[in-house]
C-alpha cells in the first residue's frame, strides 16, 4: 500500500527554453494532493532547487506528514532539512538546532540502510547518514557507510546511465563519492580523499541542477592543492568550478567554502593580505562553519602568522576548537592543519621550545619544519641542520614546506660560512617560490634574506622581500631547552611530587642515578630547586597539560 497522502499520476518538470529557470505546472499540485513519488523525482532532478523554490510548501508537506512516513522517505527528508536551513538562514541558534535534527536522523538511517531498495532512497539516506558520523568525529564509520553504499549502487542500480544518457540528469551525481572525499579529508588522509573528490568531479551531470557534487568537489581540491602549496594546481581546480556551471548565491557559501579557503591560502602565500582578508571574511567563522572548519580555522592562523598578529591568532584558534568540543588547543590526536596552525602560532609568538615540545609530544613529522626554524632562530645551528636535513628526506614533504626547508638550510650555511652550500640551497629555494610562495621567505630575519638574495644575484622582489622595508620585525624563538628521554621521564617525576626514591624503583635504576638526572635537568632549566624547574619547565611547555602537579 502506498504511504502517500494522495495520489495523482507523476508529472515530468518542464523546462521553458532560453530563460534558465524551471517550471513545472506539476509541483504545486503535487505539493496541495500529497503526491510524494512526484516530489521525489522532483527532488532528485531538481536537488537543490526544490527547496529553495518550494521550500514552503516542502515544509507544510512534511509538518503534516507521520513521522512514520517521513522516515521511509530519506530523499524528501533531506530536501525538508535544506528548506529548514534555508529558511533560518540568518538565525544561528535555530540553524544549528536544525543541524543536531540532520544528524538524528542520520543516525537512525544508518541502522536500516539494507532497507531502502530504490537507488535515490540509498543515495540519501546514505549521506544523511554518513553527515551524522562525521558530526560525531566518527570517520571510520562514515567511510564505511560510503563504500558499502557505492558497491551497493553498482549491484543493484541498473540504470547503467551514461555521459549522454538523460537519466544522468537525476540521482544526485558524485554526491556519494564527495562526502566520501570530505570523510577522508576531516580523518587527515589528503591522498584517499584526492582520489575520491577527483571521481566526485567526473561524475557529475550537467547544469543547472546536477552538477553541484562536482564543484564542490573542485573546491575541496582547490583547498587539499592550496595546503600543501600547488598554486598551479590549485588555480586549476578554481577554474574548473567556473566552467562548471553557476551556483545559487545561496550555496556557495556552504558548497564552494573550500574554495574560498583555498583563494585565501593562496593570497596569503602571495603576501596579499588585502584579498587574503576579503576571503577569509568570505568564508565566515571557524566557530561557526561545519565540515571545513578545520581548514578555515589553519588559513586563519596562517594569516595572524603573516599579518604580524599570533597572539590573537593563538586567541582564535583556540575559540574555534572550543566551539567544536575541543578541551584544549591542538595537541596529539588533533587534526594535521590544526597541529600545524599551532606549532606556526607558537613560533611566530617567540615560543620556540614549546614548537619542539608539540613536536615531540605529537610525534607528527609535519611539524618538523617549524622546530628546523625555531632551532636556526635560537641559534642552534646544527640542531636545525639536523631537523631540516631529517625533514627534506620525506617523501610526502609538501612544496611549502621544502621551500621552508631549503632556507633553514641556506640560512644554517650563510652563518658557518659555507656560500657555496648557502648559494645553492636559496637558489633552489628561488625557484620554488617563483609560484608565488613568499610568505615562506618572510619567516626568517629579513637582513639575512636580502643577504642571500645579494649572494644569489636574485631580485628580492622575487621573493617578496621588499614588501616590507619599513617592517622592523624580526623573527626570533626563544631557548630551546631540549631534554633527554630519561631527562623527560625524571621531570614528569617531580611534576607529580614523586621522590627520587619512587622515581628510582618506577624506572629500575638507582637513587643515585635519577638525582644525577634530577641535576643535569635543573641545569638544564636553570633552576635551582622543584619548584622553579616546574616553573620554568612549564613555561617552554615541557611538562604535558596533563601531566598531574605537585601542590
Amino acid at each position: 500500500m502506498s504511504d502517500d497522502v494522495a495520489w495523482a499520476e507523476p508529472s515530468a518538470p518542464v523546462f521553458r527554453a532560453g530563460t534558465g529557470r524551471t517550471l513545472d505546472d506539476g509541483a504545486l499540485r503535487a505539493f496541495s494532493a500529497g503526491d510524494l513519488d512526484t516530489l521525489e523525482d522532483l527532488a532528485d532532478r531538481w536537488w537543490f532547487e526544490l527547496p529553495a523554490r518550494y521550500g514552503t510548501e516542502l515544509l507544510g508537506l512534511l509538518e503534516r506528514l507521520p513521522a512514520t512516513v517521513t522516515a521511509r522517505r530519506p530523499r524528501l527528508l533531506m530536501a525538508g532539512v535544506l528548506a529548514y536551513q534555508l529558511a533560518e538562514a540568518g538565525d544561528d541558534v535555530r540553524l544549528r538546532a536544525a543541524m543536531r535534527l540532520f544528524e538524528l536522523h542520520g543516525v537512525r538511517l544508518s541502522k536500516r540502510l539494507r532497507s531502502f531498495t530504490r537507488p535515490g532512497d540509498a543515495v540519501a539516506a546514505g549521506v544523511l547518514a554518513m553527515h551524522a558520523a562525521r558530526a560525531r568525529g566518527q570517520y571510520r564509520t562514515a567511510e564505511g557507510i560510503g563504500a558499502w553504499l557505492e558497491e551497493h549502487l553498482l549491484r543493484t542500480d541498473a540504470t547503467g546511465a551514461l555521459p549522454w544518457s538523460a537519466d544522468r540528469r537525476v540521482g544526485r551525481p558524485g554526491l556519494i563519492a564527495l562526502n566520501r572525499g570530505v570523510t577522508e579529508m576531516l580523518a587527515g588522509r589528503p591522498a584517499d580523499a584526492v582520489g575520491h573528490l577527483r571521481r566526485a568531479h567526473e561524475q557529475a551531470g550537467p547544469p543547472p541542477f546536477q552538477h553541484f557534487a562536482g564543484a564542490s568537489a573542485a573546491a575541496n581540491l582547490a583547498l587539499l592543492a592550496a595546503v600543501r602549496g600547488h598554486h598551479g594546481m590549485a588555480g586549476a581546480w578554481l577554474e574548473r568550478i567556473r566552467r562548471s556551471g553557476p551556483v545559487p548565491a545561496w550555496l556557495e557559501g556552504h558548497l564552494l567554502l573550500g574554495a574560498t579557503i583555498a583563494q585565501a591560502l593562496l593570497a596569503i602565500d602571495r603576501l596579499d593580505l588585502s584579498t587574503a582578508r576579503q576571503a577569509l571574511d568570505r568564508a565566515g567563522s571557524a566557530e561557526e562553519q561545519g565540515d571545513l572548519w578545520p581548514f578555515l580555522a589553519a588559513a586563519r592562523a596562517a594569516y595572524a602568522v603573516a599579518s604580524g598578529e599570533p597572539v590573537s591568532g593563538l586567541l582564535g584558534l583556540d575559540a574555534a576548537c572550543f566551539a567544536h568540543g575541543m578541551a584544549a588547543r591542538p595537541g596529539p590526536g588533533a587534526h594535521p592543519v590544526l597541529l600545524r596552525a599551532h606549532a606556526d602560532l607558537l613560533a611566530a609568538s617567540g615560543e620556540g621550545n614549546r614548537v619542539v615540545a608539540l613536536a615531540e609530544s605529537a610525534g607528527a613529522g609535519d611539524l618538523l619544519p617549524p622546530v628546523a626554524r625555531v632551532r636556526l632562530l635560537a641559534g642552534d645551528t646544527d640542531g636545525a641542520l639536523a631537523v631540516a636535513g631529517r625533514a627534506a628526506r620525506d617523501a610526502a614533504v609538501t612544496p611549502r614546506d621544502a621551500l621552508e626547508l631549503q632556507l633553514v638550510i641556506a640560512l644554517a650555511h650563510l652563518r658557518t660560512g659555507d656560500l657555496d652550500g648557502a648559494r645553492a640551497r636559496f637558489e633552489h629555494a628561488v625557484e620554488v617560490g617563483r609560484q608565488g610562495l613568499y610568505a615562506p621567505f618572510a619567516l626568517f630575519p629579513r637582513s639575512e634574506m636580502l643577504e642571500l638574495c645579494r649572494l644569489t644575484g636574485t631580485d628580492p622582489r622575487d621573493v617578496g622581500a621588499m614588501r616590507s622595508a619599513d617592517d622592523d620585525r624580526h623573527p626570533t624563538s626563544g631557548p630551546i631547552v631540549l631534554l633527554t628521554r630519561r631527562e623527560r621521564a625524571v621531570l614528569a617525576g617531580l611534576a607529580a611530587g614523586d621522590s627520587a626514591v619512587r622515581m628510582a624503583a618506577a624506572h629500575g635504576v638507582s637513587v643515585n642515578t635519577v638525582r644525577t638526572q634530577v641535576r643535569k635537568v635543573y641545569r638544564k632549566l636553570n633552576a635551582s630547586s622543584r619548584t622553579s624547574a616546574l616553573a620554568r619547565a612549564g613555561q617552554l611547555g615541557l611538562i604535558p597539560p596533563e601531566t598531574p602537579r605537585s601542590a
